[in-house]
């Protein structure tokens, strides 16, 4: 029986792929055996790896806390999901632009929970790669993202730029070298150093020996609890015959001989020993509680993640669980990672387009009737309590003030066309005047005749009807007017 090719080309992808684990285990196992280090994990291929496992679920230590921190930094970078408008919406409110970023982003989900996900994996690997192909029969552009942990892919650059991404290199399944070109793919990385785009140790990678740790320390923690929940009795005697006699006082003797059980938990027990119960020491449970604090705050000031989404809600003071100092962390902390992203969003939508018009043969018409990504914008609406509370209590007395225009104040609350806004209010103010501006335009009844005057015109309003006021249905006056009796 012989092994086929293909089979024979993926036998030793994977065990090249084992080889590159068995290497960093093994590095980091030298260096652990050779003295203390604080970070085990000295390559990025060995701490993506272990990011994964953890973040999947499949590590022995840290599994609990790395998942929480990657959801929830994930989910704050992500907000309320990508934002696309026209710049200049007067100008040119680029109908056929929003229109394919409608249908491509419903298409590919990113209105939806793929944005997330796409988040997700950039804090595991600390590089996001995104992957164009043409769906012929849906007539659009897909995009997909393609994991450096499951291919293991070399991003090629130019010699005289190291932010121009020219290629990337990566071996299929059956092991065949794969080349994606510089028009079929966006990458982006989220840390490292800007001159070295090819492994960007991602910010929670920075803190798994403390991720560790901490989770080593509440099983220890769970240990003495198991050992010592159940305290143990013991009596001290001053010498072997009084000990005998304690034993025999305890545990007694049946009529055959055998040891019988006088004495349980809850039963007067007189004796000339000194009973006590096994407890253990404040001190190493008060060692394990600060470590677990301590790990907790290290890994909170890394990665931004307030303690209170790692189990320590005690350590949120006041000021902080209203929200001032926890949101303004958490916005600090993932400024960079949106910043990031727009831009990101920015080369997909241009990508895509570009992609778009060659295969519908736009780029084969005048520029006027190709889709242009430069008349789109791209923002990440963050909306935090501070933003609220500074809407409320300075944007919103200065424009109630007439100190501020109604366009400034409405450019503040995040996520809002502001143009887009203002005609909606012009529309609505126009809309609820029509019914006023139809009655100027009637003629008075009977009116309008030879030798009358006439009620309507430029200045001649007409006459308000009587208004109904007071207790009574039937009484009528006219406004300005007080009623009779008064």
């Amino acid at each position: 029986m012989f092994i086929k090719r293909s089979e024979l080309q993926a036998m030793r992808r994977q065990m090249a792929e084992q080889a590159m684990v068995i290497d960093d285990i093994t590095s980091v196992t030298k260096r652990l055996q050779s003295g203390p280090y604080g970070n085990p994990y000295f390559t990025y291929s060995g701490a993506v790896i272990e990011l994964a496992r953890k973040y999947e679920g499949t590590s022995q230590w840290g599994v609990l806390q790395t998942g929480n921190i990657i959801d929830i930094r994930a989910a704050f970078i992500i907000g309320q999901g990508i934002s696309v408008f026209p710049k200049d919406k007067k100008e040119d409110p680029a109908v056929n632009e929003m229109a394919f970023i409608e249908d491509f982003m419903r298409f590919n989900d990113l209105d939806r929970e793929m944005a997330q996900e796409f988040a997700k994996e950039a804090e595991i690997e600390g590089r996001w790669l995104g992957v164009f192909s043409w769906d012929a029969q849906a007539k659009m552009v897909t995009l997909r993202v393609r994991s450096w942990t499951s291919t293991q892919y070399t991003v090629v650059t130019d010699p005289q730029d190291y932010a121009w991404f020219t290629k990337i290199l990566y071996k299929d399944p059956d092991g065949a070298d794969q080349v994606i070109n510089e028009g079929d793919f966006v990458y982006a990385t989220f840390s490292g150093r800007v001159h070295q785009p090819y492994q960007p140790l991602p910010k929670v990678a920075k803190c798994l020996a403390q991720i560790e740790n901490l989770d080593k320390a509440l099983w220890d923690w769970r240990e003495i609890n198991r050992l010592f929940a159940s305290p143990v009795p013991h009596v001290e005697c001053a010498n072997k015959e009084d000990a005998r006699y304690m034993d025999d006082a305890v545990n007694g003797k049946d009529k055959d001989g055998r040891p019988a059980r006088n004495w349980k938990t809850k039963k007067l027990f007189i004796h000339t020993g000194k009973f006590e119960y096994s407890l253990p020491g404040d001190a190493g449970v008060k060692s394990l509680e600060n470590e677990i604090v301590t790990n907790a705050k290290m890994i909170s000031g890394t990665t931004g993640v307030p303690v209170h989404f790692l189990g320590l809600p005690e350590l949120m003071s006041g000021r902080g669980t209203i929200g001032t100092g926890l949101m303004q962390l958490v916005s600090l902390s993932t400024s960079k990672e949106r910043a990031i992203w727009i831009g990101t969003y920015e080369q997909i939508i241009a990508k895509a387009m570009a992609i778009y018009n060659s295969k519908m043969g736009l780029d084969q018409k005048s520029k006027e009737k190709q889709l242009d990504p430069e008349k789109l914008k791209v923002t990440i609406p963050f909306i935090s309590d501070d933003t609220w509370g500074r809407i409320k209590d300075v944007w919103l007395p200065m424009y109630l003030a007439d100190s501020v225009s109604l366009q400034t104040f409405l450019s503040q609350i995040p996520g809002i066309d502001v143009e887009d806004e203002l005609q909606h209010i012009a529309d609505q103010k126009q809309a609820n005047m029509a019914p006023f501006k139809s009655n100027l335009a009637k003629p008075a009844a009977g009116g309008g005749g030879e030798g009358e005057s006439s009620t309507t015109g430029v200045n001649n309003a007409p006459a308000p009807p009587p208004v109904t006021g007071g207790q009574f249905p039937g009484t009528q006056r006219v406004p300005g007017q007080a009623p009779k009796g008064a």
